[in-house]
């Protein structure tokens, strides 16, 4: 927005009064559900289907660990509210499952490696609003999820939402932030069955949309697509998010492949960073409601994922810690002790991470990075119902009632500062900031737990402070 500034200082003092009261309004406007996906008209003759929500996608340790270890004394109402931190604590890695916090300085950290996800779901000026807050944050890497269903409900033709995502992307890259993008949920013409959400049954479909995408969203002075990276589908070793489709890390590598070509024959395609999906860390492996992550990215191996024809990509994880410490570590067991989902090494940051690095080193992957594209810690305190109450967090998964506020923000700092000392990972990108207004969290829903934002006078989390307090380089 352009300020002309008038011959009349007076006048002048009035507009810039107003427009900092429209901007405040809208820290709170953008994630309270009163916004509606973009006032953007599309081109003539594109369909102007109803924009909804972009469902589904979320935190996600999805599946109860086998077995479900027996929590210690889990309030079942949130803590009482804790002091917001200062702007110095940082956590010192102990190796235990509860790190010890001191008051030494907070990490300084490479901004080009941090990163946020924003729920698209709002008004143009709504998403202005929240490029701010990631710019306080001090994050260079925004990342929003596309549900394809949604983008393209009728072959060959765009929604209205699709031409309002295609604005965020180009307001992110102008002002300066690198845009990553992860597309999921094949819509119903595309798919060989409706339950659930899953891939098409033509990779080529998948292939087509994305080179057509490139082209609408274009690319910058430079001839680069504002897709800094894109994310192939999300966590396709969960059968809900790959119904209709034989679950291997084999098969998600024939969508993989179509893809990747589908990319690099898009717009600006060279310069995009391509990213395997982000795997569900799940503690399950039957092979029907889900792949164990690390046995999926092995299968994925095995169906040629090093193949020295994919230039310019990165290997996609969720390391998910559950109520784990970042610096904790799986002890073995089957129990490593209260208050739980410890029995397996994928409810654990690093663990996780090093685990993925151990694959790819052993199939002659080094050369390749690591990124989390997803990642974070939940809790439900400081969430209060429309009426001032305090909101009850969901009953499951459990883990989100065992977390305060403060030790979601030292984790979360945590996680990035270890990320950081390891060459082999790429850009963290935290879930999330605003899956928070009060129709998600009224509804007990376990993406409010992990934004970073809250609704009230105090919009913003301890964890949005202690980030934003980091010094970024």
């Amino acid at each position: 927005m352009r300020l002309r500034i008038q011959r009349s200082h007076a006048l002048w003092l009035v507009v810039v009064l107003a427009a900092s009261l429209v901007i405040g309004s809208q820290v709170f406007a953008a994630w309270s559900g009163a916004d509606s996906p973009g006032a953007v008209d599309a081109p003539e003759g594109v369909a102007q289907a109803a924009p909804s929500p972009t469902p589904g996608f979320g935190p996600i340790i999805t599946a109860p660990p086998q077995p479900t270890p027996t929590p210690g004394a889990a309030p079942t109402q949130p803590p009482a509210a804790t002091p917001r931190p200062s702007a110095t604590p940082t956590v010192t890695p102990s190796g235990s499952l509860t790190p010890t916090i001191s008051p030494t300085p907070l990490p300084t950290f490479t901004a080009n490696l941090m990163g946020i996800q924003i729920n698209p779901n709002m008004s143009v000026d709504g998403f202005e609003t929240m490029l701010w807050l990631a710019k306080r944050l001090g994050v260079e890497w925004v990342k929003l999820q596309f549900a394809w269903d949604i983008l393209e409900p009728q072959q060959g033709t765009f929604s209205q939402t699709f031409y309002s995502y295609r604005v965020f992307v180009q307001r992110a890259n102008q002002e300066g932030f690198k845009v990553m993008v992860s597309i999921a949920k094949a819509p119903d013409w595309a798919r060989a069955t409706l339950d659930e959400d899953g891939p098409p049954r033509n990779p080529a479909d998948l292939a087509s949309f994305l080179t057509r995408m490139m082209g609408e969203v274009r690319v910058d002075l430079y001839g680069n697509s504002y897709f800094s990276a894109i994310e192939v589908w999300n966590e396709p070793n969960l059968r809900r998010e790959w119904n209709g489709a034989t679950l291997s890390g084999a098969e998600y590598m024939r969508l993989f492949d179509a893809a990747y070509n589908g990319i690099r024959a898009g717009e600006g395609g060279h310069s995009v960073t391509v990213v395997t999906a982000g795997l569900a860390p799940t503690g399950i492996n039957d092979g029907a409601a889900a792949i164990d992550d690390r046995e999926f990215l092995r299968q994925m191996y095995a169906a040629g994922l090093n193949n020295p024809a994919y230039q310019n990509i990165a290997i996609g994880v969720h390391p998910y810690g559950a109520a784990n410490a970042p610096d904790a570590r799986w002890c073995g067991q089957d129990d490593c002790g209260a208050p739980g989902y410890n029995n397996h090494p994928s409810w654990f940051f690093l663990d996780t991470i090093e685990d993925y690095r151990a694959i790819m080193e052993q199939n002659g992957d080094a050369g390749r990075q690591l990124w989390a594209t997803e990642f974070g810690w939940g809790t439900y305190e400081g969430f209060t119902t429309l009426e001032g109450d305090p909101a009850l967090p969901p009953a499951d998964p459990p883990y989100l009632q065992w977390l305060d506020q403060q030790t979601q923000a030292h984790y979360i700092i945590r996680a990035f500062e270890i990320a950081q000392s390891k060459p082999y990972m790429g850009p963290m990108i935290l879930w999330n900031l605003n899956y928070s207004n009060q129709e998600l969290i009224d509804a007990r829903d376990a993406r409010a737990a992990y934004a970073l934002l809250r609704g009230g006078e105090d919009p913003l989390r301890p964890a949005f402070l202690l980030i934003e307090a980091a010094p970024k380089r």
